[in-house]
C-alpha cells in the first residue's frame, strides 16, 4: 500500500543541490540541483527559440545545437560544484568548476555531461537522499 510520505520529494535538495558520487567514474562527486521551475522555464524557452529555425519543431533541432543548449542549462541551473577530478595523474591539479563547465559543451567529454544529467535526475527523484539514509542505517 502506498503512503503519502513515499511520494514526497525533498524540495530543499532540489533547490540547493546534493553531492552525488558518480559510480561510473570512481572518486568523482558532482553537486547538482534538481529540475527547478527556473530550469524548466529556461529549457522550454531555449528549445522553443532554437526550434524557430526548424518550423517550430523541437524534434528537428540538430544534436550539436541541443548539446550547447543542454550544456548551458547544466552550467547555469543544475551544476553547483565538482570534486575528485584532476588534470594530472598525481592528483595535485584539481579540475576547477569553471573548467568542468567548459568541458560539458565538448562532445569529447559527453560522459561528464551524462553524469551530470543522471545526478540531477537522482536528486529530483530523491534517490540520493534515500541512499544516504540507507547507508546510515
Amino acid at each position: 500500500m502506498a503512503k503519502l510520505s513515499d511520494l514526497k520529494i525533498d524540495s530543499a535538495a532540489i533547490a540547493d543541490g546534493v553531492i552525488v558520487p558518480i559510480e561510473e567514474i570512481p572518486g568523482l562527486k558532482i553537486t547538482v540541483r534538481g529540475y527547478t521551475d527556473q530550469f524548466i522555464d529556461a529549457q522550454n524557452r531555449r528549445l522553443s527559440q532554437a526550434a524557430e529555425k526548424f518550423r517550430g519543431d523541437i524534434s528537428r533541432i540538430p544534436n550539436a545545437i541541443r548539446r550547447q543548449i543542454n550544456a548551458g542549462l547544466l552550467t547555469e541551473f543544475l551544476l553547483v560544484d565538482v570534486q575528485g577530478l584532476y588534470n594530472d595523474d598525481a592528483e595535485t591539479d584539481p579540475v576547477t568548476l569553471d573548467q568542468f563547465k567548459t568541458l560539458l559543451a565538448n562532445p569529447d567529454y559527453a560522459r561528464l555531461s551524462r553524469a551530470c544529467w543522471e545526478a540531477a535526475a537522482l536528486v529530483q527523484s530523491g534517490a540520493v537522499t534515500q541512499a544516504e539514509h540507507a547507508e546510515g542505517n
